[in-house]
């Protein structure tokens, strides 16, 4: 009696297929806490795939070599049920999720698609990545069929019958079902790619901070400079002013170990917030938006904003979007949800996928000043993913070049920081987000980006302040491709 269940092939099915898949996993995992990196887990993953079809492949082959000698309908329908059983999982979770693979409905088919799997299907999930726990499944179940197969038909036993033949068909078209699914909804969200603002180090002409790369502007001579043993003012600030103050820093700073303590580039909503809670004496922002205002207001912070630079505040879409230009009313109704396809702005017949930014930030600030006015935001595009310390965090999904996208953010950013060829720049009332057009202000959407500081700023705080407005700090804007707020 043992034996004949051991022999059965529902037990490799059952036990063995699904032991060894979630071990692989198991390791998957283990090896991307120590890893630490998105793109070293994906290509190690991948990895395991290929190595655990190949235990499955081999497992499948010994399995129907050592203990089938005949077959029926019976047996054959354990190769496919749960590949026909996944693959409909996978077909209704895109479905019914709208091609979101962070949405609810998404999350849930994902745990409970097949119970054997159910802590990948977790870890997946939590890791932002629920289409790899169908992968495999796929994989696991496909991978042991395929060996399986090759040995029945080695024996002379794989002679299908009608029914099995319906089944395989079955199989096939719910495959090709979820190949066409999933590519059309890649075409459309492409993946994101989270930098990890973690580290900069200084190289002579550059920065490394996260996952990019800043040019240093060199600074001939310049006309201030601290001491080691100076109060030395700490600056933060916006990812996309980061060269800015970094050139400054290269010329002005000392040269020293502990960089850190001195310059950080935490983006626009950390470094309000650090520099109300005191950890900051300097940041370059935008203005602040409401809720960062009351914040200073509830510590008692005053904040003091002085203009050194101009930016264009611009939207973008993939530039094989024939639409080029937009008005104002247009971009707020798209964002209010009353327009919801480009053919109603005289693109193709496609939904619009319209990326917001997160709440506070610059672009977001500028977004509610310049375009919405008070009016409510449609439900923005959200992602769930992995925060930094272990924890399952859902976010404003960042922007995606997919064909139908619509985003903002500010030109350098888009242009310099972060280029793409396939990104193209909206004219706004027929008036391009171009250098010129921003100084002479016929730009609807001209913002000046500031130095923000307290009303009691150090000495060497207030020199660091009249630097960058006078002639070599605004020329340090100009040269690093903003539009300054002097000419001299």
């Amino acid at each position: 009696m043992l034996k004949k269940i051991f022999t059965n092939t529902y037990m490799a099915l059952f036990v063995y297929v699904p032991l060894i898949a979630n071990v692989i996993c198991f390791l998957c995992f283990l090896s991307s806490g120590v890893l630490g990196y998105q793109l070293e887990m994906i290509v190690f993953i991948i990895s395991a795939f290929i190595l655990s079809s190949i235990l499955l492949m081999y497992l499948g082959y010994f399995w129907a070599k050592k203990f089938i000698n005949k077959m029926n309908f019976t047996a054959y329908f354990a190769l496919f049920a749960f590949l026909v059983y996944t693959l409909f999982c996978l077909n209704l979770a895109f479905v019914l999720s709208d091609w979101d693979y962070s949405d609810g409905y998404f999350e849930l088919i994902t745990i409970f698609s097949n119970i054997i799997f159910l802590v990948p299907n977790i870890a997946f999930m939590f890791e932002g990545k629920p289409i790899y726990a169908f992968l495999l499944q796929i994989i696991s179940y496909g991978a042991f069929s395929a060996g399986f197969a090759f040995a029945l038909c080695k024996k002379g036993l794989l002679k299908p019958d009608k029914k099995m033949k319906i089944l395989t068909l079955i199989f096939f078209i719910l495959a090709l079902l979820a190949i066409a699914q999933c590519s059309y909804r890649n075409s459309r969200f492409l993946p994101s790619f989270v930098a990890n603002l973690e580290s900069f180090t200084d190289n002579d002409g550059w920065y490394r901070y996260g996952s990019h790369d800043y040019v240093i502007t060199p600074i001939d001579n310049p006309t201030l400079k601290f001491n080691l043993d100076d109060n030395l003012p700490k600056i933060d600030g916006a990812t996309a002013l980061c060269p800015i103050f970094f050139s400054a820093h290269k010329a002005i700073y000392p040269q020293m170990q502990n960089h850190y303590e001195y310059i950080n580039c935490s983006s626009t909503p950390y470094a309000y917030e650090r520099l109300i809670n005191g950890e900051a004496d300097i940041i370059f922002a935008l203005s602040p938006s409401d809720k960062q205002i009351q914040m200073a207001k509830e510590k008692g912070v005053e904040l003091v904003l002085m203009p050194i630079g101009k930016e264009a505040f611009i939207f973008l879409t993939n530039k094989k979007n024939p639409v080029k230009n937009l008005s104002v009313e247009q971009i707020r109704q798209i964002y209010t949800g009353k327009i919801t396809n480009w053919r109603e702005l005289g693109g193709e017949n496609e939904k619009i996928l319209a990326f917001q930014r997160n709440q506070n930030s610059g672009s977001q600030t500028a977004m509610e000043n310049y375009i919405m006015k008070g009016l409510d935001f449609k439900e923005p595009i959200r992602e769930v993913f992995y925060g930094s310390m272990g924890g399952m965090i859902e976010g404003v999904a960042d922007y995606r070049n997919a064909k139908n996208a619509i985003g903002y953010s500010f030109r350098y950013y888009a242009t310099v920081m972060n280029s793409d060829e396939n990104i193209k720049l909206l004219s706004i009332e027929g008036i391009e987000p171009t250098v010129e057009n921003i100084k002479n202000n016929t730009y609807p959407f001209a913002a000046e980006f500031y130095i923000v500081s307290m009303r009691n700023i150090s000495k060497n705080g207030q020199k660091l302040i009249d630097w960058f407005l006078s002639e070599q700090g605004q020329t340090l804007v100009k040269n690093v491709g903003y539009v300054p707020i002097k000419e001299f």
